[in-house]
């Protein structure tokens, strides 16, 4: 239930900043995990999203 509550708020905390302007700071840097063999990017709320070219 608090794991729940704390995605929750931080979904709703990334909306508010998100609507400001404002990113994550690793926002574009490369994700950590290699996945379907592509490198993936943080995107502006912190989740890995954007596929590059780059093979694992």
């Amino acid at each position: 239930m608090a794991r729940i509550l704390g995605t929750m708020s931080d979904r709703l905390l990334s909306a508010i900043l998100r609507e400001r302007g404002a990113c994550v700071p690793e926002h574009g840097q490369l994700c950590p995990t290699c996945k379907s063999g592509y490198r993936y990017r943080y995107n502006c709320n912190g989740y890995c999203t954007s596929k590059t070219a780059i093979p694992c």
